[in-house]
């Protein structure tokens, strides 16, 4: 700001304009001659991409192994378009684990080809469920979702419609968890459920973002669009149907919910998930079972419908976006393991995990993903960029990721933030891990490329990019 107005005032002093030289030109009282903020638009496109034949699945296995069966639920693009009158950005959230840079690439590239929007204003989100198919070059199911997500795009496009934005947060207590714990032995304990002996007390090392985000977008003559942004990882619904049921997992269970008992088009987008589950550590041992993640869904949907009477009108804006590229070190502190590492990666695929564990602890390794993600680091450059993005809509902040950041680097990035509202967006491709999954060699840690202290680096440049828009 200061430096617009020194700016200002040097154009006054040349061209004569200020009262002190030259001649004050009078100021117009015709409100058609002022700058007008832009007129916010927003629209909103849905397409079931739901295979009904088998395609790969992402988690807890790999997709060569483990293949899609029955429908539990059915999976979606979901696209919101947002449009000031000068540019367009499209923000996607995809019913899949994981999608890597290349992939968020292709996808912007496809639908960039049929819509004139620039693939950089394309964010892509994934809702992390671990029951859905896998990417996996030129399979039927690819060609399936590069088509969804163009004709959520171009429904969301054709649907833009002026909308004033309304925001609301609230702070929901036993919903998640860390997984990251000590016992009062003093040894690690990280689990994807949480699950303990009994009378076994424990601390948490982290604590997790237990902020939900709400961002209704009104619409006089169309449907309201509401925006949810939470962090907690789907778990349950990937263990149905010998891990191969088709779910967006609790995620579904809160839209379809929400959808039936409001009205309005429902996108839920993740967040920083890299060390975050759902419900509290000892919650989570008496609702792991088959239906859990339903009534997971559903409960999280009653807390947002009790959440929207505080929603409250902020001002509208316009659309503003940036970027850059980061060169992230990758770990090769394992490198010199790599023998021992493909011994336990054949007795895994030729005899099975449970002795690929056995043999992995021998070695030093955590498990068998430790020793697969010692031999894929070691084809790797000491480098690789990484994308970092970010964009505002108005008054509301949104940090894009390509990866899991953990919860106490999100709450960094909110913290340091200038925008009231900071959505968390992720892809979710692969862990950045924080200091202490680090110092307590996390399995997320253990199955990343990247090298300690990273995760903070790249927190405190999301805080700058943000700090760049406003």
């Amino acid at each position: 700001m200061k430096k617009m107005i020194s700016t200002l005032l040097a154009l006054c002093s040349i061209f004569g304009l200020c009262a002190c030289g030259g001649t004050s030109t009078p100021k117009s009282t015709d409100p058609s001659t002022h700058p007008q903020a832009p007129v916010l638009k927003a629209g909103y496109g849905r397409e079931n991409i739901s295979p009904d034949f088998p395609v790969g699945m992402r988690g807890y296995s790999d997709s060569e192994t483990r293949k899609t069966g029955a429908v539990l639920d059915n999976i979606y693009t979901t696209c919101v378009a947002f449009s000031d009158g000068a540019q367009t950005i499209l923000l996607y959230t995809i019913d899949m684990c994981a999608m890597s840079e290349e992939w968020i690439g292709k996808i912007r590239e496809y639908v960039s080809a049929f819509i004139d929007i620039p693939g950089e204003n394309i964010y892509i989100g994934v809702t992390h469920t671990h029951s859905a198919p896998d990417v996996n070059e030129e399979t039927q199911w690819d060609t399936m979702l590069l088509n969804g997500c163009l004709n959520a795009a171009q429904s969301a496009i054709a649907d833009l419609a002026p909308i004033q934005l309304e925001t609301a947060t609230a702070t929901l207590e036993n919903m998640n968890f860390v997984r990251h714990y000590l016992m009062n032995d003093g040894t690690y304990y990280g689990s994807n459920f949480g699950s303990m002996e009994s009378g076994f007390k424990a601390h948490a090392i982290e604590y997790p973002d237990r902020q939900l985000i709400l961002l209704k977008l009104n619409r006089e003559d169309k449907q309201d669009i509401l925006m949810v942004n939470w962090q907690a990882h789907p778990a349950a619904a990937a263990r149905q149907s010998e891990y191969n049921g088709i779910s967006a997992d609790f995620i579904g269970h809160t839209r379809a919910k929400l959808e039936n008992e409001t009205g309005m088009a429902i996108a839920y987008y993740t967040g920083a998930l890299g060390n975050i589950n759902p419900r509290s550590l000892i919650e989570s041992e008496n609702t792991n079972n088959n239906e859990s993640y339903i009534e997971y869904g559903k409960t999280l949907a009653d807390k947002i419908i009790a959440t929207l009477p505080n929603l409250t009108p902020v001002e509208n804006g316009g659309i503003q976006t940036t970027k850059l590229s980061y060169e992230a070190k990758i770990d090769h502190s394992w490198d010199h393991l790599l023998t021992e590492a493909n011994e336990v990666y054949d007795i895994w695929k030729t005899v099975s995990k449970k002795e690929g564990d056995k043999l992995a602890v021998k070695y030093g390794m955590s498990s068998v993903y430790h020793a697969n993600a010692i031999r894929n680091r070691a084809k790797l450059p000491e480098s690789e960029m990484r994308e970092l993005s970010a964009f505002r809509v108005g008054p509301i902040g949104f940090a894009a990721l390509t990866y899991q950041m953990f919860s106490d680097n999100a709450e960094y990035v909110k913290q340091n933030s200038p925008f009231d509202i900071t959505f968390i967006l992720s892809s979710n491709w692969d862990y950045i891990g924080n200091k202490s999954s680090f110092e307590y060699r996390s399995y997320e840690t253990d199955i990343s490329n990247i090298a300690a202290g990273t995760g903070e680096i790249l927190a405190e440049e999301y805080a700058k990019l943000l700090n760049s828009l406003k």
